[in-house]
C-alpha cells in the first residue's frame, strides 16, 4: 500500500512538473509572440511616418515652387504647414529609433539634409520677398539636397522594411507554435487524467479487497470471540462446578477423616486442596482476561482514580500491613473508560509491586501523575503528535528484572519466575495490557535486576 501510494504520489508530481513546464513554456511563447507582434507594429509605425515625412517634405518643396512662379503668398501656407509637420516626423522618429544605432545613423543625416533643404527654400522665398533673382546653382543645391534626402529615406525605409521581414516571420514562426504547445498541454493533461483514473482505480480496486478481507478476519474475529464466550461460558459453569466437587470432598475428608489418613495420604489430600485452589485461581483468571477481552457490553463511565486507587489499596490493606509497604499516591485525574478494567488494572500493577518485593527489604511504592504530549511516548505512530495522555507511573523498589524481559512479560502465560518462588499464573499483566489497548492506551516497563520496577501507563486525555 505504502508502494502504491508512493508511485501515485510520484506520477503527480512529475506530470504536476510537466504541465507546470508547459504551461511556462506556452507563457514563454505568448510573450514571445506579443514581443514579436509590439516589434511589428513599431516598424509598421516607423514607415508609416516616414512616408508622411516625404510627404511633407514634397508639400514644402511644392508651396516653394508655387510662390516662385506666382509670388502669390497663398502657397506659403502648405510650406509652413509642411515645414511643421516634417520637423514633428523627425521628433518622432528619433524617439522611435532610439534602439537601433543604424537607423539612428542614418536619422541624422536625414535630419541635416532636411535642414539644409528647409534653409533653401527660406533663403530662396526671402529673395523673391527682396525683388532679388535666385541664380541657377542656388536651384540645383536645392535639387541636389531634396534627391540625397529621398535616397537616404529610401534607405531608412529598406532597413525598415529588412526589419519588418524579420519580425513578421519571427512572429508568424512564434504564432505556428501556438497550437503545437496547446495540443502538447491538452495530451499532456489527457495523459495525467489517465494514469491519474488508472492510480486512482486500482487504490479503490486495493482498498475494496482490502475492506473485503478486513471485513472476514471481523468475522473471523467476531467468531473466536464468540468461542471465547462460550468458553468463559463452559469455565464459569462446567468446569468450576466439578471443581467446587473436588474441593468439597477434600474438605470434607480433612474434617472428618483426617485422623483415619496415614501421613502420606494427608500429605496427598493437602496436595489436592492446594492444586484445586490453584486451579480456582487460574478459572478465575481466565475468566476476567476473558472480559477484558469481550468488552463490548460493558459501559464507559466517568472514573476517579483517586477513589479507584483507594479502593483498590483498601483491597489490598491485608498484604500491605503485613509487609509493612509504603504507598504514596499524587492526585489523579478523572478518567472517561471501563471502570471494571481500570480497577482490575490498578489491582494487578500493586499487587505485583507487594508481591515482588525485596526479602527483608520495606516494600516502597510510588504511583505518580503528570499530563504529556503523545511526541514523548517512545514507540507509537507520528499522526498522534499532538494529543495529550494521563500518563500514571507506578514505580517500586522490588526485585526487578532483566530489560531483555520488557515484552515477554506483557504475554499471556509468561512467567519470569517458578511457582516456588512467587505464587502466580502469568496473566496479571497480559490483562494489564489488554485494559490499556481497551482504552486505546499504552503500557510500558522499565527495570534492572534489585533495582525496582517502573511501569508506566498512558490514557488518552479526551474520551475513549
Amino acid at each position: 500500500m505504502q508502494q502504491t501510494s508512493k508511485y501515485i504520489k510520484l506520477s503527480f508530481l512529475g506530470f504536476a512538473l510537466l504541465l507546470l513546464g508547459l504551461s511556462w513554456v506556452s507563457f514563454q511563447q505568448v510573450y514571445v509572440n506579443q514581443t514579436n507582434t509590439n516589434a511589428v507594429e513599431h516598424t509598421q509605425k516607423v514607415l508609416l511616418i516616414s512616408e508622411e515625412f516625404i510627404s511633407n517634405m514634397k508639400d514644402i518643396e511644392t508651396g516653394q515652387r508655387g510662390f516662385l512662379l506666382t509670388k502669390n503668398r497663398v502657397f506659403l501656407e502648405p510650406l509652413n504647414t509642411g515645414q511643421k509637420d516634417a520637423l514633428a516626423n523627425l521628433d518622432s522618429l528619433d524617439v522611435l529609433v532610439k534602439d537601433n544605432a543604424v537607423q539612428k545613423r542614418c536619422l541624422v543625416k536625414i535630419k541635416e539634409l532636411s535642414i539644409n533643404k528647409i534653409k533653401a527654400l527660406t533663403d530662396n522665398i526671402s529673395l523673391i520677398e527682396k525683388g532679388k533673382t535666385i541664380d541657377m546653382s542656388t536651384l540645383e543645391y536645392g535639387k541636389k539636397t531634396m534627391d540625397s534626402l529621398r535616397t537616404r529615406v529610401i534607405t531608412f525605409q529598406k532597413n525598415e522594411r529588412d526589419l519588418l521581414s524579420i519580425r513578421t516571420n519571427s512572429k508568424n514562426y512564434g504564432l505556428s507554435l501556438m497550437p503545437i504547445y496547446q495540443v502538447l498541454l491538452s495530451f499532456a493533461s489527457l495523459v495525467l487524467l489517465g494514469i491519474s483514473y488508472y492510480f486512482v482505480n486500482t487504490e479503490l480496486k486495493r482498498r475494496f479487497l482490502t475492506e473485503k478481507t478486513l471485513e472476514k478476519k471481523v468475522e473471523e474475529l467476531n467468531r473466536s470471540n464468540a468461542e471465547l464466550e462460550q468458553f468463559a461460558y463452559v469455565a464459569s459453569h462446567d468446569l468450576q462446578e466439578p471443581l467446587r466437587k473436588i474441593r468439597a470432598f477434600s474438605d470434607k475428608l480433612q474434617l472428618k477423616q483426617k485422623e483415619l489418613l496415614t501421613n502420606d495420604g494427608q500429605e496427598t489430600l493437602s496436595k489436592i486442596a492446594s492444586s484445586a485452589a490453584r486451579m480456582q485461581t487460574l478459572i478465575d483468571d481466565l475468566l476476567n482476561f476473558s472480559r477484558m477481552v469481550n468488552h463490548k457490553s460493558q459501559q464507559i463511565e466517568e472514573v476517579s482514580l483517586n477513589v479507584l486507587v483507594n479502593d483498590v489499596l483498601e483491597e489490598l490493606s491485608v498484604e500491605i500491613h503485613q509487609k509493612n509497604a509504603n504507598i504514596e499516591v499524587e492526585n489523579l485525574p478523572y478518567l472517561k473508560g471501563y471502570g471494571f478494567q481500570i480497577r482490575q488494572l490498578f489491582l494487578n500493577l500493586i499487587s505485583n509491586s507487594l508481591k515482588y518485593a525485596l526479602q527483608g527489604v520495606k516494600p516502597e511504592i510510588s504511583i505518580k501523575y503528570s499530563e504529556v504530549n503523545a511526541k514523548h511516548i517512545p514507540n507509537i505512530a507520528q499522526s498522534k503528535d499532538n494529543i495529550l495522555f494521563h500518563k500514571i507511573s507506578i514505580i517500586d523498589n522490588g526485585i526487578g528484572f532483566e530489560s531483555q524481559y520488557v515484552e515477554k512479560i506483557f504475554i499471556i502465560f509468561q512467567r519470569l519466575h517458578n511457582r516456588g518462588e512467587f505464587q502466580g499464573n502469568g496473566i496479571g499483566l497480559a490483562i494489564c495490557k489488554r485494559v490499556m489497548a481497551n482504552h486505546h492506551g499504552f503500557i510500558f516497563a522499565k527495570s534492572k535486576p534489585y533495582e525496582g520496577a517502573t511501569f508506566d501507563i498512558y490514557f488518552p486525555a479526551t474520551t475513549t
